[in-house]
């Protein structure tokens, strides 16, 4: 078969399951062609804070490769400047240590917490000047390897 010969489907919002399915495909693959079982292993991580029933932060997170990918970090309006996130991102790089990750990185907005990460020994190691327009994307990681 050709590309040509292949109808595309576009989807909305896909299924939880569907994307599952896609990213352990990517996953099957991947670590097939990296061919290091040590690193072959992918653990997926929510973090809470809560204040009794109140949720006041939150955090997602995937770790592959050695390395932990940190998707979301969000606190609460009420509780921000007040050291819970930098508390959050402790417990993030803790989780990494233990698995024997050498780096944690993600992005953020110019209008969310570029400072917040370069403040806990963040570096930025990429960025894209217009995205979205008039903020422009950060792309941050901390190296875990060395003295803490």
């Amino acid at each position: 078969m050709t590309p040509a010969d292949f109808a595309f489907q576009e989807i909305v919002n896909p299924a939880h399951n569907l994307q599952e399915d896609l990213w352990e495909r990517l996953r099957v693959a991947s670590n097939a062609r990296l061919n290091q079982p040590a690193l072959a292993q992918t653990h997926s991580y929510a973090v809470l804070a809560r204040n009794g029933e109140r949720l006041a932060a939150g955090l997602l997170a995937i770790i592959y490769f050695g390395g932990m990918n940190l998707q979301c970090l969000w606190v609460d309006e009420a509780e921000r400047g007040r050291g819970l996130g930098a508390r959050m991102l402790q417990h993030a790089e803790e989780i990494a240590r233990r698995h024997d990750c050498n780096l944690i990185f993600g992005h953020t907005f110019g209008f969310q917490a570029k400072g917040f990460y370069l403040q806990a020994g963040y570096e930025e190691f990429g960025a894209l000047p217009e995205y979205p327009p008039g903020h422009g994307c950060s792309f941050l990681k901390k190296n875990l390897t060395g003295p803490r």
